[in-house]
């Protein structure tokens, strides 16, 4: 067979434009099968200023444009700096505690067999506060509830954040 007659083939399959997969009878469906006939979202619990203040504690100034950064006080900007250095700082160091706890219990099953596993524990079981953590929350299991609650807990966001409407 030559490459044109099989590029026809495949032009002309009939799953191009039909949709054939296992979802097609699931869609008609719905979701019915909880007994209710509407779709239901995600919402998030969090109100317009709550996400706000988190918003601007996780990026900064980049959440402003530019104009609105030129019409800010300059204590207001440095604040803003502040906090959102602060914030880095502490989830830096919260996602290295959580990858060295991950990686503690794999170590330790090798803990009384190899020496190499004691000294990787016992060397590298602090963060480093210099070294910055590319790990994404969602990779580390992470849900914005609780990054927003080791943020009130570390003194990031008010305490009375949960209350703020």
């Amino acid at each position: 067979m030559n490459k044109s007659h099989l590029i026809k083939q495949v032009e002309n399959r009939k799953d191009r434009t039909e949709y054939t997969g296992k979802f097609s009878s699931f869609q008609e469906f719905g979701s019915s099968y909880k007994g209710k006939r509407y779709s239901q979202y995600e919402q998030d619990p969090y109100n317009e200023y709550q996400n706000f203040l988190y918003k601007r504690a996780l990026f900064g100034l980049k959440m402003y444009t530019q104009e609105e950064i030129k019409a800010m006080h300059t204590q207001k900007r440095k604040r803003i700096v502040k906090v959102h250095k602060r914030a880095q700082e502490e989830l830096n160091l919260w996602k290295q505690e959580r990858i060295i706890k991950r990686t503690n219990a794999i170590f330790s099953i090798f803990n009384n067999k190899s020496s190499l596993a004691n000294i990787l524990v016992d060397k590298y079981s602090e963060p480093d506060p210099n070294f910055i953590c590319k790990t994404s929350f969602k990779d580390l299991g992470i849900e914005k509830e609780e990054i927003v609650n080791k943020l009130v807990e570390k003194g990031v966001l008010p305490p009375d954040f949960h209350s703020l409407r």
